[in-house]
């Protein structure tokens, strides 16, 4: 196997990646000790929200109260010292379980008070406005007494007796000295602070039973409404999503037909499009230019007319090349546009479901801790969506403008050809391609960032790391192939090539693959990895190969003059004079065989003009040999016959 330069960075890429971002396997020995994560012991999943985090020397745990909102008022968070006797896993399930556990407690001294309070309501009935979350309470009358004390020489929180209401003095939580570290105060503060937390929990929870008891289909009404308003909402932005699609297609299909109009000579082009308003606004303001080639005309005389009409021609087809360029700017503009609009209405899709989502949650008393995770994930993963679609279009617009100015100056130095605006078809569908799928890569990572689940997870499975790496390895080979294709220009799109015995005209192209749809309609995939050598047809120009066979008692000189008057007579008329650059080049007699005398000639022509021109000659010689009486080679036979 010979190691080409392109396959030995290819190698050297997917080896830096396997060492430093795949993370190794527990029966693997890894080249770098990796340190000792909580993500490395996955038994708690990560949407717990009473998941162990590192905070700093300790491990911690949030407190959520079902009542509460955690975006309103800080939580309570416990926390546990590391232990050298034990992992850190079993530390973490210990900080976990003492969450859970102050969270039980809590419910159940609000379990106790439920019966009392549907028995006794408030008597003042409140109104609507009172009951909305954003409104500030006071403390609900039956709340429960919360006080600090000393048990076991610790502090604690505990709600006193209080027989009327079906309460016992009970202990709630206990105030350590790691949690006064972990919440860089003091024991004392510290106590105070959570002992208001808890009251104002009890209160909040009281509340939302008065309200339950006063007006019991408010709660159910509120959902109702954001899922109906959410619908609506939706439905409206799936109308616009269609209308888009539609002006979006119609673009692609505009774009589409005047780039088609490129693969025959842009002097044809400009003839049969200069009735266009952009073209005659164009012709107007460049009529100077004009009326000097007018007086060139009668000022240097008849035998410089065919120079002076090549010069107009020549300014002609630059200014269709021109037009082309403006009218293809904007469409891809209003395209791209289109494009970041519809992306940004699926976001807002996301964020509609995500909100209303969130507003169920923190409806019901019992999901309401849950609402600060939805909350958060329906701003965070749409901002994060949003930013790598405008920053995806934002590289789009600049790789367009850098592209149509790479274009313009190749247009000048050569104003009669269309291959610089064939390369920046080609290279703007590549380049864009290539800049989604890196932003879409970094959004999906930042993505599994936001939800709480590690992509080094996913990579730590030793099978599928092995299963990536040798992709990768691929994707390097082709992506590094197809960069190097577009560096050289080996082809374009609409070009006719040939790669490993695959004949077809270029349909697509990518950094990864190479589409080639043939004669028969049937589209072929070949991997950038796999072309080594292509051989391109209809690069610049194009060429005619003619070949062909006449009797041994043809007139030579006579069939060679027919042949050049045949191509002289194409090259006159107007319709092939564009799709030819020059006139026959006969290059003479090329074979004597026995069975006739085989002539070669030439036609240089337009890209892609050489089966249409070379059809029109055959045949146009064809009819001239039949006139003439020239008879194609005709196989000879010699019989010797010999007496015994």
């Amino acid at each position: 196997m010979i190691l080409t330069k392109q396959k030995i960075i290819s190698y050297l890429l997917v080896f830096l990646f396997t060492l430093f971002v795949v993370l190794p396997v527990k029966a693997q020995i890894p080249f770098f000790p990796a340190p000792e994560t909580l993500d490395a012991f996955p038994e708690t999943p990560t949407w717990d929200l009473n998941k162990a985090e590192t905070c700093g020397r300790f491990l911690c745990s949030s407190v959520f109260f079902f009542s509460d909102l955690d975006f309103r008022r800080e939580r309570i968070i416990v926390a546990l010292p590391r232990d050298i006797t034990k992992s850190t896993r079993e530390v973490a399930l210990e900080v976990e379980q003492r969450a859970r556990f102050i969270q039980t407690v809590f419910r159940g001294i609000f379990n106790n008070m439920r019966t009392f309070i549907i028995n006794n309501p408030v008597e003042e009935r409140k109104n609507r406005n009172f009951w909305l979350i954003t409104n500030e309470k006071p403390l609900h009358p039956a709340t429960p007494i919360v006080e600090v004390g000393i048990e076991n020489s610790q502090t604690v929180i505990y709600v006193t007796l209080n027989p009327k209401i079906g309460l016992v003095q009970q202990a709630i939580l206990t105030i350590t000295e790691a949690d006064a570290r972990a919440n860089t105060t003091t024991i004392s503060q510290l106590a105070q602070t959570w002992r208001n937390k808890i009251r104002e929990s009890f209160s909040n929870a009281l509340w939302g039973l008065e309200m339950d008891i006063q007006r019991p289909f408010l709660r159910i009404n509120v959902p109702i409404t954001i899922i109906i308003i959410t619908f609506s909402l939706i439905t409206f932005i799936r109308i616009l999503k269609k209308i888009l699609k539609k002006w979006h297609r119609n673009l692609q299909k505009e774009f589409h037909e005047i780039y088609e109009t490129l693969k025959v000579n842009p002097e044809e082009n400009f003839s049969q499009n200069n009735t266009s308003k952009e073209v005659k606004s164009q012709s107007y303001q460049k009529t100077s230019k004009n009326l000097n080639l007018i007086q060139k005309i009668f000022t240097r005389g008849v035998n410089d007319t065919k120079e002076v009409i090549q010069e107009s021609l020549s300014f002609s087809a630059k200014l269709f090349l021109v037009d082309f360029n403006q009218r293809r700017n904007f469409i891809k503009q209003k395209m791209n546009l289109i494009e970041l609009i519809s992306n940004l209405l699926f976001l807002n899709q996301i964020t509609l479901i995500l909100f209303c989502v969130a507003v169920i949650l923190v409806t019901f008393r019992d999901t309401r801790f849950l609402f600060n995770l939805f909350f958060t994930q329906s701003i965070l993963l749409p901002l994060i969506w949003i930013a790598m679609v405008l920053t995806d279009k934002i590289i789009d617009f600049w790789i367009d403008n850098l592209l149509d100015d790479w274009a313009k100056a190749k247009q000048e130095i050569n104003p009669n050809s269309n291959r610089p605006i064939l390369r920046v078809n080609t290279y703007s569908p590549a380049l864009r391609g290539a800049t989604t799928i890196f932003f879409n890569v970094i959004g999906i990572f930042l993505t599994l960032a936001v939800i709480g689940i590690s992509p080094s997870i996913l990579a730590s499975a030793g099978a599928l790391a092995v299963v990536f790496a040798f992709l990768s390895r691929n994707l390097f080979d082709d992506m590094l192939n197809g960069i190097l294709i577009l560096i050289t220009d080996r082809y374009a799109l609409g070009d006719v090539i040939e790669i490993n015995g695959f004949m077809g005209c270029v349909e697509t192209m990518n950094l990864y693959i190479t589409a080639l749809r043939n004669l028969d309609g049937q589209l072929i995939i070949i991997p950038n990895g796999k072309i080594s050598t292509v051989v391109n047809m209809t690069k610049n120009w194009s060429q005619v190969n003619f070949t062909i066979e006449v009797a041994w008692n043809s007139e030579l000189q006579k069939t060679m003059s027919i042949l050049q008057e045949v191509a002289d007579q194409m090259y006159q008329e107007k319709d092939w004079k564009d799709k030819m650059i020059t006139s026959a080049d006969i290059l003479g007699i090329e074979k004597i065989a026995h069975d006739g005398i085989t002539i070669r000639l030439i036609i240089k022509t337009q890209p892609s003009e050489q089966w249409r021109v070379g059809r029109e000659f055959r045949w146009r010689v064809k009819k001239a040999f039949d006139k003439a009486g020239i008879s194609l080679g005709i196989p000879q036979t010699v019989i010797w016959h010999k007496d015994n």
